[in-house]
């Protein structure tokens, strides 16, 4: 095993899923509405564009479904909105940074780095590259650090969809026999043992939603995932 996929929020990045998303839902309409938009409209439209990534069936990039949906919904041309979204990621999105990083999940993607591991990004993509690099950098970490990070650009599926891996899988040539993945969420991450790659669930922030039946190889807390880091042997 050599190569090691993360998950993002609720893994790396300490998260409460559930208030994370009611501040940002809350910021996104206040800035639209000081844009003097309808930010409730933008709002109900950013869901619907949402919920058409995580139903994509690959045939476009999670990008080019959300704009063609909000764009329907709005009937706002791409060209002239797409400026205030990416200016409210680079500018206002950091407010709802909480501050809170775990030491322990930063010190074993550093250790696994340095033992030669590669290391890989596997967040749900429904976010543009702009807004996921800086929640990297909001857990604490270097985006350099990973080969490849999945965002809404590169991505064609979305999770729990075992597309979503297969196509990182494929697309980045990785062989499933030296992969694993840590995770926090027990169907979204956990759908990934289908492919026979085996799932460190994180339990920090852990989400079963769906009350499944936990399954996985390993699990614990953060800490826990630190020791198990410190115990991998180096990359040879």
């Amino acid at each position: 095993m050599n190569t090691i996929l993360f998950d993002l929020d609720g893994t790396l990045l300490p998260m409460d899923v559930e208030e994370f998303t009611k501040k940002y839902f809350g910021l996104i309409m206040q800035t639209m509405n000081e844009n003097n938009r309808d930010g409730k409209m933008i709002l109900d439209a950013i869901l619907k564009g949402t919920m058409a990534m995580v139903r994509n069936d690959g045939s476009r990039t999670n990008e080019e479904v959300f704009w063609e949906t909000f764009v329907e919904a709005t009937q706002i041309p791409q060209d002239e909105i797409e400026p205030e979204f990416y200016d409210f990621y680079e500018n206002v999105f950091d407010k709802i940074n909480s501050g809170i990083q775990s030491q322990n999940m930063i010190k074993a993607a550093k250790l696994l780095k340095e033992k030669g591991y590669r290391l890989y990004l596997t967040t749900n993509p429904l976010f543009p590259r702009v807004a996921t690099l800086k929640r990297v950098r909001w857990a604490g970490l270097d985006p350099d650090d990973f080969e490849w990070i999945t965002t809404y650009e590169n991505s064609s599926f979305s999770k729990p969809s075992v597309n979503y891996y297969q196509e990182v899988i494929q697309g980045q040539h990785l062989d499933v026999n030296q992969c694993m993945m840590v995770g926090n969420d027990v169907k979204e991450d956990g759908v990934i043992e289908t492919l026979g790659i085996p799932l460190y669930l994180v339990e920090d922030y852990m989400l079963n939603h769906d009350n499944l039946e936990i399954k996985c190889r390993w699990k614990g807390s953060s800490q826990d995932f630190l020791s198990f880091a410190e115990g991998l042997p180096e990359v040879k």
